[in-house]
């Protein structure tokens, strides 16, 4: 355990150094984000912070250069992501450019470096839905970078959980990677909550996204498939939870038609910000989402030592809490009202 500690503690103190240095080079250099119609700051902030998360990662990833050939798969291939997104910070790439070069990125990682997750009979099955996992959670995290503290509180949640099946399964390289990974966010996240002192910009979502899910993708979570299913799903809880949402009720909603449109439209209706308008406010509903993500790992870490029908149990809980919550914005209005109806009536029957 001692040695997933140092590299956290490594990762923490790296993401620390580097944040006020990568915040100057962000206002000498102009690379900031201005107030924009979809965003929720109001004054310039540098947007390179990324890159002090992925140096943090990578410094202590390999502060003991012991990888195995699948983990060293996981750090080129979320290089090259960083890499991708930080282009796109500094000169806004279109976005079938970027899936295209993260389908690429993750392609070689499954083929070349073995990081396929095993759920299936077939090969063929495996490797669609690990590239599906993956870039979806890629997106879908850097999706969710829309509040302070939210992306990277969230990522850091779930590599301590991570590293926690790592210890007790006693896959050593894989908790080198995640305890670094808790790390550099935990460093970062010092910087990141309101009001940010800096932003991670697509480079830090993305890379964090990537990772995240291509850890989870080659852990080794059980003997029992039900399990190996649902475990990184509860893990990854939040994001996958806000890309169905947003999914389901923007095609309800008749905001997007197509694939096209959905990875092209931008727009505050996230679980964040869905969460933010019930009168939680940002910090409100970054903490109640880190507290919902926390919970999803706790439920992870309940069933993973146990046989199939957890597994099962697992997956109802999560889809029963994703359910919900997408039934509740889709009739929030109408919930809304009946609520304060009956509020009403008691108080009118309570005075009579």
């Amino acid at each position: 355990m001692w040695k997933y500690r140092d590299i956290f503690v490594t990762a923490f103190l790296i993401a620390i150094a580097l944040v006020p240095f990568l915040r100057a080079l962000a206002f000498r250099f102009q690379i900031l984000d201005h107030p924009k119609k979809h965003g929720i700051h109001s004054h310039p902030v540098p947007r390179i912070g990324g890159a002090a998360i992925y140096l943090a990662f990578v410094i202590a990833a390999i502060y003991r250069f012991d990888l195995s050939l699948m983990l060293k798969g996981v750090l080129l291939g979320s290089s090259v992501i960083f890499c991708v997104g930080l282009w796109d910070d500094l000169s806004h790439l279109r976005a079938s450019l970027k899936l295209m070069i993260q389908l690429a990125a993750c392609a070689v990682m499954m083929v070349h470096f073995g990081v396929v997750l095993h759920v299936f009979p077939w090969q063929a099955l495996n490797i669609f839905f690990t590239a599906l996992g993956i870039i979806g959670l890629t997106n879908a995290v850097n999706f969710l970078d829309n509040m302070d503290g939210l992306s990277s509180g969230l990522v850091m949640i779930s590599s301590t959980a991570v590293s926690l099946v790592a210890f007790n399964t006693h896959q050593l390289w894989l908790g080198y990677l995640s305890s670094a990974l808790a790390g550099a966010c935990a460093g970062f996240l010092i910087f990141n909550l309101r009001p940010a002192y800096i932003f991670m910009g697509d480079a830090g979502s993305t890379f964090l996204g990537f990772t995240i899910a291509s850890l989870c993708v080659m852990t080794e979570w059980s003997y029992y498939r039900p399990v190996t299913l649902a475990a990184p799903i509860l893990i990854l809880g939040v994001p996958i939870l806000d890309m169905f949402l947003i999914t389901v009720l923007r095609f309800k909603e008749k905001k997007i038609s197509n694939f096209r449109e959905w990875i092209e439209y931008t727009g505050k209706d996230h679980l964040s910000h869905r969460v933010m308008r019930l009168g939680l406010g940002k910090r409100g509903a970054v903490f109640a989402l880190w507290t919902l993500q926390a919970l999803f790992c706790a439920a992870a870490l309940f069933i993973l030592p146990r046989p199939a029908p957890y597994g099962f149990m697992g997956l109802a809980f999560y889809f029963a809490v994703t359910g919900s919550i997408i039934l509740f914005f889709r009739k929030k209005r109408a919930i809304l009202l009946a609520f304060r109806g009956r509020r009403k009536s008691r108080a009118f029957g309570s005075k009579n």
